[in-house]
């Protein structure tokens, strides 16, 4: 019986010192940038590469337009990363980077966050954020079991080692303000509830809230508005649900 439980404890060792290792992953080959860093416009192969070569979407690649700045930022995304795993919880953690050198490049109300950078024992069970005033840098999120929503520094999402900043596509800034203020209004202040979905059930109106967790109440945002960014329609709706759904764009991703 010991070394069983020796055993299982070895493994579950091994098992979180993997999962940590997937914190921040390197992009796989570099390229030179020297064909597009002077150019005025951008070509669909162009945003290919930048993409490729910095995590720049083509929204905040145009928000650039700057050759040096591009390869500041390539050099940022294949740098090695330096990152500390902390507890958040007796059984979950997050990784952060104590000196952190990306930098989101643009925001907008409504935008979405996604990381990786948390996990609960061995399963990388993520966090998203709604961006609700890019002007201040000011996200809403479920932050952590036991706590509630509450609003939270934009900044903060730099020192992941890995993040996405998501669009909703086909929606004009307004709309996109819109749901952001909604968020704001209704789902401040709320109850963290990690079985949202199965109790109570997925959708409800956004006045008769009582609980959420990090990726239900940006999907509840959203989804109040007839956008449905859960990618796989489950009961209950992950960071990597919102992070696959093809009804967004990406504007930047790292690590």
């Amino acid at each position: 019986m010991l070394l069983i439980i020796y055993a299982l404890i070895a493994a579950y060792v091994c098992s979180k010192n993997y999962t940590e290792t997937l914190a921040h992953i390197r992009p796989a080959a570099y390229e030179s940038l020297s064909g597009v860093i002077y150019k005025s416009g951008y070509s669909d192969e162009d945003y290919a590469l930048i993409l490729r070569q910095t995590g720049l979407g083509r929204a905040a690649a145009d928000r650039l337009r700057d050759g040096s700045a591009l390869l500041k930022y390539q050099a940022v995304y294949f740098a090695d990363t330096d990152y500390e795993c902390v507890h958040t919880t007796p059984v979950s953690f997050e990784e952060y980077v104590p000196d952190p050198k990306a930098e989101i490049v643009t925001v907008e109300d409504g935008d979405i966050l996604v990381t990786t950078a948390s996990h609960i024992l061995s399963w990388r069970n993520g966090h998203a954020a709604i961006v609700t005033d890019a002007e201040k840098g000011r996200t809403l999120e479920a932050v952590v079991i036991g706590s509630n929503t509450a609003f939270q520094s934009l900044s903060k999402w730099e020192a992941y080692p890995n993040f996405k900043v998501l669009r909703l596509k086909n929606a004009t800034a307004e709309e996109r303000a819109e749901i952001a203020d909604a968020a704001e209004e209704f789902l401040g202040n709320k109850p963290y509830n990690f079985l949202v979905g199965v109790f109570p059930r997925k959708y409800t109106p956004l006045e008769d809230v009582y609980g959420t967790q990090c990726a239900h109440l940006v999907w509840l945002a959203y989804a109040s508005f007839g956008y449905d960014i859960d990618s796989d329609g489950g009961m209950i709706v992950t960071p990597k649900d919102i992070a696959e759904s093809g009804l967004l764009e990406l504007v930047q991703t790292y690590g």
